[in-house]
């Protein structure tokens, strides 16, 4: 497609802007469903915890956990499944083909390569798998119950160097191996995304009429690429290639092989082409942010951030860079936290803490306009609301004692750096 317009070099906030824009964060969703929405802001990350429900409610006005967890758990329009790089999504049930065909199979590789060091053999894994299968037939069950209707004879512990890269034991590897195979799916026992009691079902008994194996590796990475261009354009194709945990040979393939094309968008001081769908491009070219601050809270993993690669240098500014991250041992990891975001940068980080009087806390950092404080203010104010009065105690993230998340932790190593010595700060 050639369009005059689009030869601007355009700058990394309107890129910004027009993000937040897309994924209705400056704005309330105007259309009719929940499921209408996800099908707009492409697969929304579900790690066990409240972010499904905070990513939604960022984006609507009047939202309810009860809407969402009635389309997942009783209405099965939208479906939880383990898919990229083992992410848990949430997603239209139509798209669960190209989901289970291009998930991760981590345990099959590991098992594949650990054969000789694990104490069962093919035959045995063979027969495991299939009791496993027979176990959850027409009855989604936990781990205990499976154990509990399966040869014991095959149930096996492994060894301490196998523990370390995860593979615990016979059964916890059957089980894996046959999630990746798209056999079994894993669901929450409560009905709630944010719950963490799991059973286990067969996948034609949870999500009835999905067929994974017609569809090829290629023609699912296709499929990929135009769901992730149409949500997250104008993108990188390394981006892509990283989103959807793929090498960059197929990344460029597959998104060569979108129809229509891909228009390039170019971006002022980058060398890299961004790309964004025909339909989308004058869009794109005659967007005018709002004249009044847009400012949103998201939350851990929403996919404002967690859709492109970068984040420092596109979200946030190189002297902030080391702040909405949490840290392992001091030193920092590359995942943003809850993030409050002002015309599509990040300028704070916020937390909700049961131990404080207001529950949600949030801290801003240096130069941000008092105009935009007020109004991030006020949206606080609301996230608070919603949490205290449908989320209770809103469970975070096990993240383990060496992993710090909480505002108060963390402060103290901002402007030292991605590295900071823990001892000196």
């Amino acid at each position: 497609m050639t369009n005059r317009k689009s030869n601007r070099a355009f700058p990394l906030g309107h890129l910004n802007s027009w993000r937040m824009h897309r994924q209705w964060l400056d704005r309330p969703f105007t259309g009719r469903s929940l499921l209408d929405l996800v099908r707009s802001i492409g697969w929304v990350y579900s790690p066990g915890g409240s972010t499904p429900y905070l990513s939604l409610w960022a984006r609507t006005v009047g939202f309810r956990p009860a809407k969402l967890n009635r389309l997942v758990f009783r209405e099965q329009k939208l479906v939880q499944l383990e898919t990229i790089r083992g992410c848990t999504m949430l997603l239209p049930v139509e798209q669960a083909p190209i989901a289970l065909r291009i998930r991760s199979r981590t345990f099959t590789e590991l098992a594949e390569q650990a054969r000789t060091l694990m104490p069962i053999d093919l035959a045995e894994m063979g027969r495991l798998k299939v009791a496993v299968l027979e176990a959850v037939e027409g009855q989604p069950r936990n781990h205990g119950e499976i154990r509990d209707r399966v040869p014991s004879k095959l149930v096996r512990d492994f060894p301490m160097n196998l523990k370390r890269i995860g593979m615990t034991g016979s059964l916890t590897l059957a089980i894996n191996l046959l999630k990746e195979e798209g056999r079994i799916i894993k669901l929450q026992t409560g009905k709630r995304l944010d719950s963490t009691d799991y059973s286990f079902a067969l996948l034609a008994d949870a999500v009835p009429g999905i067929d994974t194996f017609p569809l090829r590796t290629e023609h699912a990475n296709i499929e990929l690429a135009k769901l992730y261009f149409g949500a997250e354009g104008p993108a990188r194709v390394k981006d892509f290639a990283w989103w959807a945990g793929i090498n960059a040979t197929e990344a460029i393939q597959a998104a060569a092989d979108i129809g229509p094309a891909l228009c390039p968008v170019r971006v002022a001081n980058s060398r890299d082409e961004f790309l964004i769908p025909a339909d989308k491009l004058d869009e794109f070219v005659d967007f005018t942010p709002a004249r009044t601050p847009a400012v949103n809270l998201v939350p851990y993993r929403d996919i404002f951030l967690k859709g492109q690669r970068e984040v420092v240098d596109r979200f946030v500014r190189r002297e902030h860079s080391d702040k909405p991250f949490s840290r392992w041992k001091g030193k920092l990891i590359n995942d943003p936290l809850a993030t409050v975001i002002h015309n599509g940068e990040v300028v704070g980080i916020w937390e909700w803490n049961p131990d404080r009087q207001s529950g949600l806390v949030y801290s801003l950092f240096a130069n941000t306009p008092t105009k935009v404080k007020s109004v991030i203010r006020k949206r606080a104010n609301e996230l608070g609301t919603f949490i205290q009065d449908n989320l209770g105690e809103i469970r975070g993230m096990d993240y383990g004692r060496h992993q710090m998340t909480r505002i108060k932790d963390l402060k103290p190593y901002w402007g030292h750096g991605p590295k900071a010595d823990v001892a000196a700060v």
